[in-house]
């Protein structure tokens, strides 16, 4: 499907520049679409090479300051992002960010300072990706009310800046606000929702607060369960997390059903194969009869390593080909981000 529309693409883009001229805004489109569908299969020097065709049409139409200039110029700068070219992106960034604001379009305006923000988190800039993360958020509520999706983007994103600063109350009450917000929008059962909970579930542990952190993980795998999407990686390590806990809090017979359940599931969708070591770390808890083994050994670590909160890498081990890992965080930027 993606050969037959990039074939499409060029086919469409050869008849425009035939019949309209090479500096036609039709022709810029395309390319425009050209360099999406390319980036979106992961060929991002042949997108950059589209969108920069498309942008040097539209300057040249509209002058520097349109929209459409902004539009080329924010996702040539999410895409330099991605390569880790950050100095050219932020550049890319900064020059669409100061078109968006001066033609007043706020929302577009806060996409940029997301983007430009998740620079800054990437660079370890904290203070600067927080000034620009609530920016977005602030722009976001003012145009969309407290109840929108990108308004809990905004949320998430400043929550794995302060889970990476160890700031664990301000990432939860970030985290909070955004599990709120998708319970509104997508309703208690949704995937994105159990997300937050995961996200939560595993600050909580990580700060040695086990039973709150048991109550989020256990909602977590209540409405995966519930929506059939616990053949996951993800899904895994919060079992052998939530027995983790309750080794920790001493109910052996809790903790060897949770992990005996992680087990099940890890083979069941492959995994062993690529991972055989934590095959080998849940037989041997499975198969433990010491009380003090080693499922408590370290309230930091989960199955595949050592924890990880932040809410766009919750996934820790490789999905295998034969069962690619289900990608249910519903961030717009990810990863899925994922994007802008």
């Amino acid at each position: 499907e993606y050969d037959e529309a990039i074939n499409n693409f060029s086919e469409c883009l050869e008849i425009r520049k035939r019949s309209l001229g090479y500096d036609h805004e039709d022709v810029a489109e395309t390319l425009y679409s050209m360099g999406f569908a390319l980036h979106n299969h992961g060929e991002q020097e042949e997108a950059l090479d589209c969108l920069d065709d498309a942008l040097q049409v539209r300057r040249q139409r509209f002058g520097n300051d349109h929209e459409l200039v902004g539009d080329c110029l924010n996702i040539m700068g999410f895409i330099e992002s991605k390569k880790g070219e950050h100095e050219v992106a932020l550049e890319l960034l900064d020059e669409a960010l100061e078109i968006r604001q001066q033609n007043g379009d706020t929302l577009k305006a806060a996409d940029t300072l997301k983007n430009i923000g998740n620079i800054h988190k990437d660079r370890k800039e904290y203070v600067a990706a927080i000034d620009c993360y609530d920016d977005c958020l602030r722009a976001r509520k003012r145009e969309l009310g407290l109840n929108d999706e990108r308004v809990a983007d905004a949320q998430l994103a400043l929550g794995n800046v302060y889970s990476e600063m160890g700031e664990n109350e301000e990432a939860l009450h970030c985290f909070s606000e955004a599990l709120k917000i998708r319970r509104i929008v997508f309703g208690g059962l949704d995937d994105r929702v159990a997300a937050c909970l995961q996200t939560m579930g595993i600050i909580e542990f990580r700060a040695g607060n086990m039973e709150r952190g048991r109550e989020h993980l256990e909602d977590f795998v209540r409405i995966r369960k519930n929506n059939h999407t616990d053949e996951s990686a993800d899904y895994v390590n919060v079992l052998f997390i939530i027995g983790n806990i309750h080794k920790i809090q001493g109910h052996d017979i809790d903790a060897k059903r949770a992990w005996a359940e992680a087990y099940d599931i890890f083979n069941a969708i492959g995994l062993q194969d690529e991972n055989p070591q934590i095959a080998k770390v849940l037989t041997k808890l499975l198969s433990k009869k010491d009380k003090h083994g080693d499922g408590a050994s370290d309230s930091k670590k989960s199955v595949f390593g050592r924890l990880k909160s932040n809410f766009t890498n919750e996934k820790v081990i490789k999905p295998t080909k034969k069962q690619p890992m289900k990608d249910v965080s519903g961030s717009s930027s990810s990863t899925r981000l994922v994007i802008e």
